[in-house]
């Protein structure tokens, strides 16, 4: 009578090793598809917070038949669309007699409710940066915001463009000190960019940077002197006022690009940074008409710029 061997159960080191390989194989393939996802998720709230602040600015245009100034004394254009973004219980505490400026030698009503208060509809759930920093001058950490409005284009024969401390141009949908109304954007409100998204650190390959805030030799920090709600300390007086500010900015270069000049687009208190982003190959930027659309980096420099004019009677193309 024969007895039957029975033969151990179980794997071998060598089928296990197979095993572990093709699962690393599929984790592998699989982890780029779940960031992906992440992303476009990302991105799809992104481009509806820049729906919802284009929808508040046709609210606003539609109670005071024009736009919002793009800045005004103390503060800018974020503070005027507080009402518009289910943010008026936060708008009626404020005081609009006192400055909006984070610094530490600020202090009052307008302290005690913007501290470390971070509103999502002005955050791009992409970007990396903390919107309530302190690059130096934020001692109260104002808010940082992702969207900044479209004040025109540096480099045209369209209106009047300064530089100090930054560019600073009147011919864009957003005014110093001024109200656009919808009607003088004679492009059509398709055709004229309102809002662009500067969400990223600026790339920078100047030199003599040193120990700038957020500067470590290759990228430096939006703009946003004291925060973003700021507007300049005083519209009567030109030279620094024009450029420290925030809530505004001209198009001077491309969607992230590469900053040549830190006192052109690097600096934390020049306003004519370039508008950068997270989402890979481009930026989100919104309409007049209150549309949001992506818009690759590789757009044509003179094509964005025509996008930012009001009223340049040019054709517009979004590549």
């Amino acid at each position: 009578m024969r007895t039957a061997t029975l033969k151990p159960r179980g794997f071998t080191l060598v089928e296990l090793l197979v095993v572990i390989a093709i699962i690393g194989v599929l984790i592998a393939l699989l982890l780029p598809a779940v960031q992906q996802a992440r992303e476009a998720a990302r991105r799809m709230q992104c481009t509806n917070n820049m729906k919802q602040l284009g929808l508040a600015l046709h609210m606003y245009n539609d109670t005071y038949k024009a736009l919002p100034m793009g800045v005004l004394q103390n503060h800018n254009w974020r503070v005027s669309v507080l009402p518009y973004i289910e943010q008026k219980a936060l708008y009626d505490f404020l005081d609009f007699g006192q400055s909006f400026s984070g610094s530490s030698s600020n202090s009052g009503t307008n302290v005690n409710y913007l501290s470390d208060v971070a509103i999502d509809a002005f955050i791009c759930p992409s970007s990396p940066l903390d919107p309530n920093m302190n690059p130096g001058w934020n001692s109260h950490k104002f808010q940082y915001h992702h969207y900044m409005g479209v004040s025109g284009a540096v480099g045209t024969n369209i209106g009047t463009c300064q530089k100090f401390y930054g560019w600073n141009c009147d011919n864009g949908p957003f005014g110093m000190n001024r109200k656009v109304r919808l009607a003088e954007l004679t492009d059509g409100t398709s055709n004229t960019m309102i809002l662009g998204e500067q969400s990223q650190r600026v790339k920078y390959t100047g030199s003599g940077v040193g120990s700038w805030p957020f500067a470590d030799g290759k990228t430096m920090a939006p703009g946003g002197y004291h925060g973003g709600w700021e507007g300049p300390a005083n519209l009567d007086q030109t030279g620094s006022q024009w450029g420290i500010m925030s809530g505004i900015v001209p198009i001077q270069y491309g969607p992230n690009a590469t900053c040549p000049d830190q006192w052109e687009c690097g600096y934390c208190y020049v306003n004519s940074t370039i508008l950068a982003s997270q989402h890979p190959g481009g930026i989100l930027i919104t309409l007049a008409d209150g549309s949001s659309r992506f818009i690759a980096e590789t757009i044509d420099l003179n094509n964005f710029k025509l996008l930012a004019l009001r009223s340049d009677g040019q054709v517009v193309t979004f590549d």
